[in-house]
């Protein structure tokens, strides 16, 4: 598929690439521009909802925790309360005189902290003695004996206030025992019944958009529950049925509320670290160890989004459009002199040599047109006038030289005196004979210019190993070559004019110490270095800045650097580092091509 695209595109037409060009431009950097923009938005109003509910339910909590020190200070009125505590401990002649003092004692301080506080359903105080009921404020203990609460929590009240409440009947108490008449050896029970939405009424304006929260207590059970999902849908908020959640019964609403169970979940997901599709706060409620959690889908938020979705996408409709206008009104504009050119070529290419060809615009393709109208003047010119006669003259003389530079010829004759050399026993003359062979041999390479650098290295060595003969040894050869550069491809005949300028004009002028040179090859992720370095006589300052220009004496040294740049491109060059007195560094860099 990537290879099909890049031919068609590779075939279009110029005039269509630029289209396409010119839309890619007006519209990516938009898209992008634009999918940013909307995540960064995104991530600001994740922030800004979750500091929301993070003050709502801190200030729901605060409310909460207010609410239940309100109705503990009432409870603890209630128990500590000499003249009721003395009432109800009291015996009494006839059943008269006691409700007579229920009546005048009790009655009116109940009935007031009711008046004053219209939230309180109920507050009654349960006697162990058989009594009959006095309206809503004094009542036998063997009334509750039988209640659900009572069984379960009757061995745990004691004179700290304990709350029961019970979030699917929405009941909400607190119950104690009276420590007064516990002192005189008589068993009480202080009863007090809160309103259960009035009590949690502080977290009803969680957010503005659907919200689901939970309160539990430290044993997981849930207190109060409450969501928005619904009210889309006309249902009373967080309503269900026959004790069942209706969470599929309302579309897309109905399915964002999550169980106690499933929200712990995503809790412990979260806390991992993992992505989830909820925006999820919890908080401490400052009551007995209460846990207030707020969640709210993150699809809530992305309507607040829309606007932003509408007005990128309409951005980037205007781009696309501008792009299409302009790219065509530009394209026509830049491929009509091409369009000349291509027909100017295309007869030329069926025979037509006298057509004249000019422009008159100053741009590139312009200058593109008379510069082809200028070349096939010219190639007129060379028709008519030298063109096979210089033909026939440069074959003649490349014949002659391939007769003159006949490499078998050169090899036999190099083996036939290293062959008398060995029957004289003039080994000296039988090492340089095979030194110079091998020289020849890489250095010709049957008329290619590139090889590898192990060939190379084997080049420059027999090249050395002549240069030694002739110094009578009186330099030293390091060799420090990487194993892995070895492979690689190189031009030829690189190292072997550095190396020998590096004896002319470094080694054979040094007049004190024993010269070297030395041969690193190296590589990097791209790139091959091969560096010559002696430490010969170096190169004076005001020569070093003008070795590599045209009109200087190192001809070798400025072919080496012709030749790698003609055939590998500009960024590839000869560096030469020297001080005088010291020595010559000379490093070429090549890209990394491997041996075909």
């Amino acid at each position: 598929m990537k290879n099909k695209i890049k031919n068609w595109f590779g075939n279009a037409k110029i005039q269509k690439k630029i289209m396409i060009i010119y839309i890619c431009i007006g519209t990516v950097p938009i898209l992008l521009l634009g999918l940013f923009a909307l995540s960064q938005e995104r991530k600001t109003l994740m922030e800004r909802e979750r500091r929301n509910i993070e003050d709502s339910l801190s200030q729901g909590a605060s409310q909460l925790k207010s609410k239940i020190l309100v109705y503990n200070n009432l409870s603890d009125y209630i128990a500590f309360n000499h003249p009721i505590s003395d009432v109800l401990i009291g015996d009494y002649d006839d059943i008269f005189s006691m409700y007579e003092q229920y009546t005048a004692t009790v009655d009116p301080v109940l009935s007031s902290l009711k008046y004053f506080n219209p939230n309180i359903n109920q507050i009654t105080i349960y006697l162990d003695k058989d009594i009959v009921k006095h309206d809503t404020t004094v009542d036998a203990l063997h009334t509750i004996e039988g209640e659900k609460w009572y069984r379960e929590y009757k061995d745990s009240l004691s004179q700290k206030v304990k709350w029961i409440i019970d979030g699917k009947e929405k009941t909400s108490f607190s119950a104690r025992t009276m420590p007064i008449m516990e002192q005189n050896k008589q068993k009480g029970i202080l009863y007090l019944d809160v309103n259960y939405d009035t009590l949690f009424s502080g977290f009803d304006d969680i957010s503005r958009d659907g919200y689901g929260l939970y309160v539990i207590d430290k044993a997981g059970n849930v207190l109060f529950e409450k969501d928005t999902f619904d009210q889309k849908a006309g249902n009373k908020t967080g309503a269900k049925k026959d004790g069942k959640d209706q969470s599929t019964q309302n579309g897309t609403e109905g399915k964002s509320r999550l169980s106690l169970k499933k929200l712990k979940e995503k809790m412990a997901d979260q806390e991992k670290g993992k992505r989830s599709n909820y925006l999820i706060v919890s908080a401490d409620a400052g009551v007995d160890d209460w846990q207030v959690i707020a969640y709210q889908p993150q699809k809530m938020m992305a309507r607040e989004v829309q606007t932003l979705v509408v007005l990128i996408l309409g951005i980037i409709a205007i781009c696309i459009v501008t792009s299409v206008v302009a790219s065509k009104a530009f394209s026509r504009f830049v491929v009509r002199d091409i369009k000349r050119l291509r027909d100017n070529m295309q007869a030329v290419e069926e025979g037509n040599m006298e057509l004249m060809v000019t422009s008159d615009a100053k741009d590139e393709v312009g200058s593109l047109i008379r510069g082809f109208g200028s070349m096939l003047g010219e190639i007129n010119r060379l028709i008519h006038e030298v063109y096979e006669s210089k033909l026939t003259q440069r074959k003649s003389e490349m014949t002659a030289l391939q007769a003159q530079i006949n490499p078998h010829f050169l090899y036999n004759s190099l083996s036939l005196i290293n062959w008398k050399a060995l029957e004289a026993g003039q080994q000296d003359i039988s090492k340089i004979t095979l030194a110079l062979s091998s020289f020849y041999r890489t250095s010709l390479n049957r008329g290619k210019n590139v090889l590898t650098i192990e060939k190379e290295i084997e080049n420059m060595k027999s090249y050395l190993e002549i240069q030694l003969c002739m110094h009578d040894n009186d330099f030293d050869v390091i060799m420090d070559i990487d194993e892995e550069i070895l492979q690689y491809q190189t031009l030829n005949l690189l190292l072997q004019p550095l190396v020998e300028n590096a004896i002319d004009h470094g080694i054979d002028l040094k007049e004190d110490g024993r010269g070297y040179i030395k041969i690193i090859g190296r590589k990097d992720d791209s790139n091959i270095y091969l560096t010559v370095e002696d430490n010969g006589v170096g190169i004076e300052p005001e020569l070093l800045s003008s070795i590599l220009e045209f009109k200087t004496k190192g001809y070798g040294v400025r072919n080496v650097n012709q030749r790698i740049q003609l055939y590998y491109g500009e960024e590839y060059c000869l560096k030469i580092e020297s001080e005088a007195g010291k020595g010559t560094r000379c490093t070429i860099n090549i890209p990394q091509v491997l041996k075909k």
